[in-house]
């Protein structure tokens, strides 16, 4: 029903492909160019990730525009023509394509990057569960090769309030800050906070990823 990983490079390589995305600001320009890092791709990773934009799919939330720069780390340029995929938990924390959804694929999909090295997609603030605060899982591919799996959070000053009120509200769950988030802590998850706008009644979430081309991860 899903489209591989392998489909998907197949068709940008073969130039099936022709997306145009919203141009933005300069991500993280303020930021030195040094290598972002790698964190856990952790249990729910699935390669059948849609090609697409828009990944809500329906699902409750303050919406949410994702917005990347892919660099490379050698020379710090931009990196074009790499499949960049994102994939993350509703607002109660569940995700998709495992137990009860294992056959939905919301909050999952996969975006090109231009010759810019910019990708953006739309979304909704994920949610928090046990040991993990809010967080968006990556994945940069090029060719066939995974170059880099990464993690994306948010300054919680910003988010907190959301945590408080529904879809957000879990009862007799409290809510979990990024001082004890295990992956934060141990993975260098200070690194990828990104930057973050109000939007009208949602948010823009900015984040500069510096990548090794020559990597397998």
């Amino acid at each position: 029903m899903y489209p591989t990983r392998r489909q998907i490079v197949q068709l940008c390589l073969g130039g099936l492909v022709a997306l145009h995305w919203p141009r933005f600001g300069q991500a993280g320009a303020t930021r030195a160019c040094r290598l972002s890092p790698v964190q856990t791709a952790g249990p729910f990773y699935l390669e059948d990730a849609l090609l697409r934009q828009d990944i809500t799919d329906g699902k409750p939330g303050i919406a949410l525009k994702l917005q990347f720069d892919v660099l490379q780390l050698d020379g710090c340029q931009p990196l074009g023509d790499a499949a960049l995929e994102v994939w993350h938990c509703d607002a109660q924390g569940a995700y998709s394509g495992v137990g009860a959804n294992e056959n939905s694929r919301f909050l999952r999909g996969v975006q090109i990057t231009d010759a810019a090295g910019r990708a953006e997609f739309r979304s909704i603030l994920p949610g928090y569960y046990p040991g993990r605060t809010n967080h968006i899982h990556l994945k940069v591919h090029l060719s066939e090769r995974d170059i880099h799996t990464g993690q994306l959070y948010f300054p919680e000053a910003l988010i907190r309030p959301a945590m408080t009120r529904s879809p957000y509200l879990h009862s007799g769950e409290e809510w979990t800050p990024l001082a004890q988030d295990y992956v934060y802590r141990r993975q260098q998850g200070e690194q990828t906070v990104a930057e973050l706008f109000e939007d009208g009644d949602g948010f823009i979430a900015r984040l500069t990823l510096v990548v090794d081309t020559h990597a397998n991860a």
